[in-house]
């Protein structure tokens, strides 16, 4: 029953606390300090008495309290926080000794005393306590992770590192908290951090921090290197799938992919299998997609194969080309299938009609099982593929699209009001299917149609021939968007690619003739202050200019 009243205090002191009844909430900590609840109770009065501005009655509690638990490691911390809270340094260093006292041997009062230090930036003290730990311990092992913290603030990155290795060896939970005190290394020492966590022998702890930085530090396919070549076992697929998770947050599909494929080799999952399968479609593999959805497939019944595993299967199809054997799969599993499922495969078989360059079949897949033309944004890029721009222009704004292809073909709607537009509609079709070259020349083709909006057709032009590495070609498209349309939007991004083209091309001369143009013709560009950036690199290697 006493116990039962204790917690009913904590719980009362909690809820005064919360309500901003702060002497109320003394009162009912202080009547909950004795039995398992003391430390919460007494958590729960330093908080309170710091709103107060009652430190002093915080740490006479303390003292009586310690009395009888000289090594209570929660009740010591908090006496030591309160007093450095207070600026009190001298009497903090004091209750250390006398913690050590209490403790010796017990490395938890190094580490949070050096912790305690660390935190209003008391660097230099931190180093002293942590050295001396290292002496007394017989090492650094013991307070490894309070080292690595301290040379992480000092800049000492490589040997930070050293520090972490060793810390997250015995401690796998302080993963987290390595990768993000290193993850501020500068870039030329990041080569160096890495070295000590990739040096072996090859520890999972160490690789998965090595991982973990390389991602942040936006070298996904150095991070799979980091744990691709650990021993395959149940932790380590652990440690492979939760880096699938980070690559899938991060869209490497890919690589996820591959560290998926992995844990599936030491731990076979229908759900990994499927996971999988889906970031190989977005990967852009999706032959890869169909192996794994059949791997996903085993054991499944109808019904769960038809939700679960039938729409990556139909997604890879169309992607394939293949519309016709992804309509057989959908009535082979028609009985399974529910209308939702049935909208959604419908508007990828339209897709997959679309890359095999038949509209007629295409138009006719978005109406088919119940769609009805409400998968807005496929029934869009139908009507723009077919050169309908008014009914691409009504569906693609209520889709929401945002990828690369869509903001153009919106742009492209925004500047003109024309509602046919066969040519245009062919240029993109070309793009989608992947023929660059038809694409090209149709959009040039296009320019005659809208002139409204040639330049923006010039300039999706000149990106794909200089993507196709041909700067002649893409330097001519530019040259006639500077010259024939020089207050159109897409101007001042060709003058900066022209000179782009130019710099590549070693004339440096010309490269820095354009950019000023381009400063001097356009000063409220926004790509003014990156063309004044690239013409100062420009003038330190051509400095007559």
């Amino acid at each position: 029953m006493r116990a039962q009243e204790m917690g009913a205090a904590l719980l009362k002191g909690l809820d005064a606390e919360q309500a901003g009844k702060l002497n109320d909430a003394v009162a009912a900590y202080r009547d909950a300090m004795t039995g398992p609840q003391l430390v919460q109770a007494v958590l729960g009065l330093e908080r309170v008495y710091v709103l107060l501005g009652r430190q002093d009655s915080l740490l006479a509690l303390l003292d009586r309290t310690l009395r009888e638990r000289p090594a209570d490691p929660a009740l010591r911390a908090a006496q030591v926080r309160t007093l450095l809270g207070q600026g009190r340094r001298d009497e903090a260093a004091q209750v250390f000794e006398r913690w050590l006292s209490a403790a010796p041997g017990d490395p938890q009062p190094w580490r949070e005393y050096a912790r305690q230090l660390l935190d209003p930036g008391r660097a230099s003290a931190a180093d002293s306590v942590l050295g001396r730990a290292q002496r007394v311990l017989g090492g650094g092992r013991e307070v490894a992770a309070e080292l690595g913290q301290l040379r992480a603030t000092l800049g000492l990155w490589e040997p930070a590192a050293e520090a972490w290795r060793t810390a997250v060896r015995d401690a796998p939970w302080l993963l987290q908290a390595a990768s993000f005190a290193l993850a501020p290394t500068p870039a030329a020492q990041r080569v160096n951090v890495q070295r000590v966590f990739m040096r072996r022998p090859a520890e999972a702890t160490a690789r998965r921090v090595a991982a973990a930085l390389a991602l942040g530090w936006g070298a996904p396919r150095d991070a799979w290197a980091a744990l691709r070549e650990l021993p395959g076992n149940d932790s380590t697929a652990v440690a492979w799938l939760d880096f699938a998770d980070q690559a899938e947050a991060l869209g490497e599909w890919s690589i996820a992919r591959e560290a998926m494929i992995s844990a599936l080799a030491v731990r076979p999952s229908s759900t990994v299998a499927l996971r999988a399968a889906n970031a190989s479609v977005r990967a852009g593999d999706p032959r890869m997609a169909l192996d794994l959805a059949e791997l996903a497939a085993r054991g499944l019944d109808s019904a769960a194969l038809a939700q679960r595993v039938l729409p990556v299967r139909v997604r890879a199809l169309a992607a394939l080309g293949k519309p016709q054997d992804a309509e057989a799969l959908v009535a082979a599993h028609g009985a399974w299938i529910d209308p939702v499922t049935r909208r959604r495969a419908s508007g990828l078989i339209a897709r997959g009609w679309v890359m095999a360059g038949d509209l007629p079949r295409a138009k006719a897949a978005l109406v088919a099982a119940g769609a009805d033309g409400d998968d807005d944004q496929v029934a869009g890029w139908v009507a723009l593929y077919g050169g309908d721009l008014a009914g691409a222009r009504r569906e693609l704004k209520r889709s929401g699209e945002s990828n690369g292809d869509a903001v153009s073909a919106l742009s492209l709607l925004a500047r003109t009001r024309a509602e046919h537009a066969p040519r245009v509609g062919a240029a993109f079709l070309a793009l989608a299917r992947g023929d660059t070259a038809a694409a090209t020349a149709g959009f040039v083709d296009g320019a005659g149609e809208i002139p409204e909006a040639a330049p923006l057709l010039l300039g999706l032009s000149a990106r794909l021939y200089a993507a196709r590495k041909d700067d002649p070609k893409a330097v001519a498209l530019w040259t006639r968007i500077v010259t024939d349309y020089p207050q159109a939007p897409e101007a001042p991004e060709a003058d900066l690619e022209w000179a782009r083209a130019l710099r590549r091309k070693g004339t440096d001369a010309g490269a820095i003739q354009r950019l000023e143009h381009l400063i001097l013709t356009w000063p409220a560009s926004a790509l003014v202050p990156q063309a004044r950036r690239e013409l100062e690199l420009l003038r330190q290697r051509v400095p007559s200019t």
